[in-house]
Order: C-alpha cells, then sequence, then structure tokens
C-alpha cells in the first residue's frame, strides 16, 4: 500500500472532509490497550462530529492507563462494550496499522459504507475506503490537528488538550527522533487553543500509583543484558501482576528503560496476559524493531512496536523473540 506522500495531503484530507460531512452516523475508535495518542485522537474527532451535529460512538476495546483517566470527554467513550445496533455508515480507525488493531470490529467492517484510516505507522494497511497513512508523521494526533486546520475547524480547548497529549506521548515529551518541526508546530497550535499543558505534564510524567512504581521495580530486578549487552530483557509473569496486585495495563514506559543503559541497543519487554503473551520492543536506533514485530505478525515504528501471540507459550515467544533480536545485533557493525 503506498503512504500519503506529503504533497498529497491536501487531497486525502479533501476526501476525509467530504466523508465527514456526508456522514451521519459515526463509529470512531483507536488500537487496543489504547495510549495517548490513540486516544487522545479518538476524543477530539469524536467531539469535532458532535460539533458537526452528527450521532458518534466512540470505542475502545480496552480501559487506558491510569495516567490517561484525566482526558476530558474520557466517559463518552464505550470501554469494551460494542453498540447493540450497527447502523453506521462511516466508521473512523485511529492509528490502526490493520483492521484488527482496534478490536473485534468485523460487523461494523462489513456494514459501514465508508471506513477511513488514519495512521502513521510505517507497517499501515491500507483497508479503508479512505487511507491517511503518514509515517513521517509523529502522531495520529498530529495528523489529526492538520485535519481541524485543513477543514477551518479550530480546536475547542478539550480537543487541544486531548490532541497535544497525542502528540507529547508519542514523541515521549519531544525527546524521539520523530519530533520533527511539523511536530512541534502542531502543539504550539494546540496550546493557542488551550491545551491544558499544566494537566497532562503533571499527570502523565510526575504521577505515578505507588503499585507501578512497585511494578517497575519488579521489572528492573527481573532485567537481563544479553549478547554482548546490546539486547535488555524483561519479563513480567501473571504471578508478577498478581503478586503486587497490578495488571498490564501498569506497565506503560517499563520497556523504555533499559535503552538508557550504555551499549543497550534493543529492549524487550514480554508480559504473560490472560490467553496472550504481549511484547513490546524499543530500539536506540540501530535495530528497526517495527520489521521484527512484523515477522510475528505485529508492526509499529522503528524506534518502537510490538506484537501480542494469542495462546503463546511465554517460554517459546521468549526463545523465537530473543533469537530475531540476536540475529539482528549480530548483523550490527
Amino acid at each position: 500500500m503506498n503512504k500519503t506522500a506529503p504533497e498529497n495531503q491536501a487531497k486525502i484530507f479533501a476526501q476525509i472532509a467530504a466523508a465527514l460531512k456526508k456522514g451521519q452516523r459515526f463509529f470512531v475508535a483507536g488500537h487496543q490497550n489504547p495510549d495517548g495518542d490513540s486516544l487522545g485522537s479518538t476524543l477530539a474527532v469524536a467531539s469535532l462530529l458532535k460539533r458537526m451535529g452528527k450521532k458518534v460512538y466512540a470505542f475502545s476495546n480496552d480501559m487506558p492507563g491510569d495516567d490517561l483517566y484525566f482526558l476530558p470527554g474520557l466517559r463518552t467513550v464505550n470501554f469494551g462494550k460494542l453498540p447493540a445496533k450497527n447502523n453506521y455508515d462511516t466508521m473512523i480507525l485511529l492509528e490502526c496499522s490493520d483492521k484488527k488493531r482496534g478490536g473485534p470490529l468485523d460487523a461494523i467492517f462489513d456494514t459501514a459504507k465508508t471506513v477511513i484510516n488514519i495512521d502513521h505507522h510505517i507497517t499501515g494497511e491500507g483497508y479503508g475506503t479512505i487511507n491517511y497513512i503518514a509515517p513521517y508523521a509523529s502522531s495520529t494526533a498530529e495528523i489529526i490537528t492538520g485535519l481541524f486546520e485543513y477543514m477551518r475547524q479550530k480546536p475547542t480547548k478539550d480537543e487541544a488538550t486531548s490532541l497535544y497529549t497525542g502528540i507529547t506521548t508519542d514523541t515521549a515529551r519531544f525527546l524521539h527522533s520523530n519530533t520533527t518541526a511539523q511536530a512541534l508546530r502542531a502543539a504550539a497550535r494546540l496550546v493557542e487553543c488551550g491545551a491544558d499543558l499544566q494537566t497532562v505534564n503533571t499527570v502523565i510524567y510526575n504521577t505515578r500509583a505507588y503499585k507501578e512504581l512497585k511494578l517497575l521495580g519488579r521489572a528492573l530486578e527481573k532485567l537481563r543484558l544479553l549478547y554482548k549487552n546490546k539486547i535488555a530483557e524483561i519479563t513480567l509473569t501473571a504471578q508478577d501482576f498478581k503478586l503486587l496486585k497490578t495488571d498490564p495495563a501498569h506497565t506503560q514506559g517499563i520497556v523504555s528503560q533499559p535503552v538508557m543503559i550504555p551499549g543497550v541497543e534493543v529492549s524487550a519487554l514480554l508480559r504473560e496476559e490472560p490467553g496472550r503473551i504481549a511484547v513490546n520492543l524499543r530500539s536506540k536506533g540501530k535495530i528497526d524493531v517495527s520489521a521484527v514485530a512484523q515477522k510475528f505478525g505485529g508492526g509499529g515504528h522503528a524506534r518502537a512496536a510490538g506484537f501480542k501471540r494469542a495462546g503463546g507459550v511465554l517460554s517459546a515467544v521468549k526463545k523465537q523473540i530473543l533469537a530475531a533480536l540476536k540475529k539482528e545485533a549480530a548483523a550490527l557493525k
């Protein structure tokens, strides 16, 4: 699938804008286990549609982590609850690199006349009627900010806060290499529209629940360095979560910790979840973890990716992913 080239941005925005004006009943969703970009984009788009007089069903397959509970309008999202009636003429999927990423949504796909797919993953698939896939964008929230501008719709304070959350979380507070001039300009526009920076920064970056810190401590205790200290691996079992009375939603940020160690090129966090094994990958830059994740049916970005293995055995998945990472590390000069 060809990605959306920067010079074609206006053309695709025009198609999306026309679909938003034409449609009457919208189903809007981000990916499973929502992060700040997925959920922030969902809330902003749903809010805009409501301001346009549309009927909207905002959906998320899973609850977010505690650090996103501050997002304005969060109660308008249907978490884990699909609509009783499937009568939506337009479906919008945000930050979903493939059609399964949003959850069990086949029935919505089958009946929606228009499917709008907006994503920024390099592994993004063009499954929509309209596809805006821009790997050069820092985040889906950055794309949505551009769409607002194209449609001459000034974000409300709440919409600006949601979109700013998406940009700042996907750039790790403007630290990652995806922090482009365009991302900074988009963030600046959102600040001008009233984005609540103080709340975003305080809740996301300077607040951690006691049990989250205990889980981080447990994870760091289990940290292993492999293959000439180029690979860092952490495994959290179901027993770990039970012992500390936590769940996978409390692991946000853990996988990034080992990448700070000098010499480490890639970090892997394996989580034992009910019925599946989840793997998160982070790279310092020399190893493209999106390519690695794709081999296991996942995807993401060059420096941040992951996958899930339904019914997988933890020891087997660990052996497979470490073998794949060792192969990549061995190829480094």
